[in-house]
C-alpha cells in the first residue's frame, strides 16, 4: 500500500507583539569616562561597546530611561556603542 500523507494545520490566537528590532549605534568621537547616550528607542536596549579599532569591550552600562542609556569606563575611551 502506498503511504497515506495527512496534513494538519491549527492556526491559534497571534502572541504579544515583539520588539521592533530598531537599533542605534552611537559613535563616542571624544575619549570619555561616561558615555551618555539619548537614542529615543522607547524600549530599555542591550549594548555592545567596541574601541575605534574595532575590538568589542565590556564596560557598566546603566539604562535609566527607556530612551537614555549611560555608560562608565573606569578610564576615557573614544568608541561606538551598538544599542539593540
Amino acid at each position: 500500500p502506498d503511504p497515506v500523507q495527512v496534513a494538519i494545520s491549527y492556526r491559534g490566537k497571534p502572541g504579544v507583539p515583539g520588539p521592533s528590532g530598531a537599533g542605534y549605534v552611537h559613535e563616542q568621537a571624544v575619549a570619555a569616562p561616561t558615555w551618555t547616550i539619548n537614542h529615543n528607542l522607547g524600549f530599555r536596549p542591550s549594548a555592545e561597546l567596541f574601541t575605534t579599532g574595532g575590538s568589542e569591550f565590556e564596560a557598566e552600562v546603566i539604562n535609566t530611561t527607556i530612551n537614555q542609556t549611560i555608560v562608565y569606563l573606569l578610564t576615557a575611551r573614544a568608541g561606538s556603542a551598538r544599542l539593540t
